[in-house]
């Protein structure tokens, strides 16, 4: 393990009481992801999470994430929480710490209890299964309680595991050279308390600790090893005098002794975490993490939809729709460049389709895509005749970025989808697809068609036009992409005006289909008032297994757009990943 995940939340405000993550590579020095925002948010029980807890399964390497089911911004007040409140734990799983099940509750508090506090796991070998641990307050008293399970799923029987003559609560269990060291917050006094047994429920005996006993108003204590494999980091979270987590260290758990640690020694990241759980984690996977949730959306100041994303000799370049315009009726086309995939800038104007660049458009430039072919740039892109019927125009270039070069007439037609006895409601929003030396078209609303495009990338082989078949529920632009022999198809379905518009996966073996629908990937998350997710394109990485997948969604914040969100829109990139049976992983919205 090269580096170490801290999960916890931040206090008692709007949105403070839900999942945030930071990491480090020495274990001092933190790092927050996704901007200080929240990661997973409950929508489960109180709708808000406390004191959550990582561990990873020895055995199968499954990550689960374990938290308190307690909301004291709601108002209730801490009387009410000890006394009535959930008897739940919330529990999330992962297998790469980026793709995370829904959140689950499970009662695991007994009938009489007030409350389930700060549950830890630990995984007991003997039995096979985890120790799972938590305070509630029962006939007025704090105790420590517990059950076993297997899976985070089932759970045994609830057992009294630990009380002491008064509270308990925030009880940690560290394990070293076969040794188990607990330590735990004393009520009574707000202090932490060590204490050492061979056994998980065998008889623990206190460990004399002068530095623990002079700390007063800490909690949550959590203990990890340190980078040289020896040393081990104690820290505790000093809430009563509101000044975040305090890192200890020591070379020998038995011993007591601890060093705590002088302000320049460690740094905690910019946001006040409270009671957290730290994991040891290896390098690829704090690279995965930093990929995921060190990026910021929208990628685009202002407002854009219909994103194309293409990478060329270390750059990215993004063609989308300009939005903004009521009922989609911009008319220019700009391009928008970035070295890292992350931060774009606004580069020329490729195309106004109201103008004379295109002489058979008059308006309303939608949903662009590129492609390149011996060293020339095709640049195609949707726009309304005189007639107002929307077609997909075509123009060429010697660079990634202009100027390019419409052609004279649309280069597909409604007209030419009647004579070719293809079903459709509008010729709109093009993708490329390349094998080997040929290039095709997918296009559509409504139904979804694919051409192979002609020697000159300016026209298509009419003869080759077909329907696909199988695109369950499909909206508009469909996308495709092989990989390991299997052709995986998405598209967007609903409207783009509707909040709950997302991106429809399945596969194929065959272009045209028919295609097997496997599953929503790209869909709305209510909770970070992310709404309209879709209209996406796929972009692979040159020599590697890595894809991106950019998409739009409504403008936020979305207050601001009080009406025609479905026109004001904002562009947002995201990894792409598939499992290990070669299926798409859900893309997570941030």
């Amino acid at each position: 393990m090269a580096a170490y995940l801290f999960a916890h939340f931040i206090g008692e405000e709007k949105d403070g009481e839900q999942i945030y993550f930071s990491v480090s590579r020495d274990g001092l020095h933190w790092k927050d992801l996704h901007n200080g925002n929240p990661i997973l948010i409950s929508q489960t029980g109180t709708c808000g999470v406390r004191d959550p807890f990582l561990v990873r399964h020895p055995q199968t390497g499954t990550v689960y994430l374990i938290a308190t089911d307690l909301r004291i911004e709601a108002g209730k007040g801490w009387k009410e929480a000890q006394e009535n409140g959930s008897r739940s734990i919330i529990v999330w799983k992962t297998d790469d710490l980026v793709h995370w099940t829904k959140e689950r509750s499970f009662e695991v508090g007994i009938p009489k209890a007030g409350c389930v506090w700060a549950p830890e796991a630990v995984f007991d070998r003997e039995k096979g299964a985890f120790l799972v641990f938590f305070a509630s307050k029962v006939d007025g008293k704090h105790r420590i309680y517990a059950t076993y399970t297997a899976d985070f799923e089932q759970f045994s029987d609830t057992f009294l595991y630990m009380e002491k003559e008064k509270d308990v609560i925030d009880t940690t269990i560290l394990e070293d050279n076969g040794q188990y060291y607990r330590i735990s917050k004393d009520e009574t006094d707000k202090r932490l308390v060590m204490e050492r047994s061979d056994s998980l429920t065998g008889e623990f005996v206190r460990i004399s600790s002068p530095v623990l006993d002079d700390l007063v108003g800490v909690e949550g204590p959590e203990g990890y090893r340190m980078p040289d494999g020896k040393t081990w980091c104690l820290i505790a979270d000093q809430f009563q005098t509101g000044k975040g987590y305090l890192p200890m260290l020591t070379d020998d758990l038995s011993s007591g002794s601890f060093r705590i640690l002088s302000p320049d020694e460690y740094d905690m990241g910019k946001t006040k975490k409270r009671h957290g759980g730290i994991l040891p984690i290896t390098d690829e996977e704090y690279e995965r993490l930093l990929t995921w949730y060190d990026r910021t959306n929208p990628v685009l100041d202002g407002l854009y939809a219909d994103p194309d994303l293409y990478y060329e000799d270390g750059t990215f370049y993004l063609y989308p729709t300009t939005d903004g315009f009521p009922h989609w009726s911009g008319d220019e086309f700009y391009v928008f460049t970035s070295k890292d995939g992350i931060v774009f800038e606004k580069g020329a104007r490729i195309l106004d389709v109201s103008s004379d660049q295109v002489l058979w458009a008059v308006g309303s430039a939608w949903a662009p895509c590129i492609a390149k072919k011996d060293g020339k740039y095709y640049f195609y892109f949707c726009a309304k005749n005189q007639e107002g019927t929307s077609c997909i125009g075509a123009a060429a270039a010697s660079s990634p970025t202009g100027p390019f070069i419409a052609m004279d007439e649309p280069m597909i037609t409604m007209e030419m989808m009647g004579r070719n006895g293809i079903r459709m409601s509008q010729t709109i929003d093009p993708s490329v697809y390349q094998e080997g030396d040929a290039y095709y078209l997918l296009f559509g609303n409504g139904e979804a068609a694919v051409a192979r495009l002609s020697d000159d990338m300016v026209h298509i082989e009419e003869d080759t036009l077909r329907n696909i078949r199988g695109l369950k529920d499909f909206r508009e632009a469909v996308t495709v992409l092989k990989r390991n022999g299997m052709y995986h198809f998405t598209w967007s379905c609903d409207d783009t005006g509707s909040e709950d518009y997302h991106v429809n996966y399945g596969v194929s073996d065959s272009l045209y289909g028919s295609v097997t629908f496997i599953n929503t990937i790209l869909k709305k998350d209510v909770a970070r008032n992310i709404l309209g997710t879709g209209h996406h394109s796929i972009m692979k990485m040159p020599e590697s297994d890595q894809y991106r997948i950019a998409y739009h969604r409504f403008g936020t914040p979305l207050e601001q757009y009080q009406e025609g969100k479905g026109w004001h829109r904002e562009v947002c990139i995201a990894p792409l990943m598939f499992d290990e049976d070669g299926f798409m992983l859900p893309v997570v919205v941030l």
